[in-house]
């Protein structure tokens, strides 16, 4: 090989190596693994929307999954039992049941401002969201939810539909809300 293609060639060859190994290294310049599994954001958000679907978009209420998605002390039981799963689905099986009506609009949820919220006096430091829900042909309602996590699952602890006229015109009206519904 010609003397002066060679130290070209080895520059060339040495310049693809470093390119390969480059591309191998992570985004953040560590080897740290990626966190796999949905974030905090949507384990939050799909637990609020399940128990809100649960609560207001069938008829009568999914009480099992109510239930399962509260914590203990959430439960409606909780002076009498503990918070046992059958006492807080004894508890919650009527509700809508006099509502029945199969010609109602899909109910239509959203979830959204989730944020940390500190402990009260009642109630344990979690996260905070707005639950917006609206039927064709109906006014917008709001509910406000605090969730904590339990294990490996966000669990909803304080529920509020507070948020009526003093705070029809807030963006964001999770914290105060959650603040003043002890």
């Amino acid at each position: 090989m010609n003397p002066r293609i060679r130290p070209a060639a080895v520059t060339a060859w040495s310049a693809t190596a470093l390119l390969a190994l480059a591309a191998c290294s992570s985004e953040s310049g560590t080897d740290d693994p990626k966190p796999s599994g949905p974030s905090t954001k949507q384990l939050v958000t799909k637990s609020a929307h399940d128990y809100m679907h649960a609560w207001m978009a069938v008829e009568p209420a999914d009480a099992k999954t109510m239930c399962r998605l509260q914590t203990k002390a959430a439960r409606p039981n909780f002076d009498d039992d503990g918070g046992t799963l059958t006492g807080c689905i004894k508890e919650y099986k009527d509700i809508g049941a006099e509502d029945a009506d199969s010609d109602s609009p899909e109910l239509k949820i959203k979830i959204s401002n989730i944020q940390n919220v500190p402990a009260s006096a009642t109630h344990p430091a979690g996260k905070g969201v707005l639950a917006t829900m609206h039927r064709a042909g109906e006014d917008r309602f709001r509910y406000v939810l605090r969730l904590v996590k339990e294990g490996d699952k966000w669990l909803i602890e304080q529920t509020s539909d507070s948020v009526g006229d003093r705070y029809a015109h807030t963006a964001d009206p999770v914290a105060p809300v959650l603040a003043e519904t002890d």
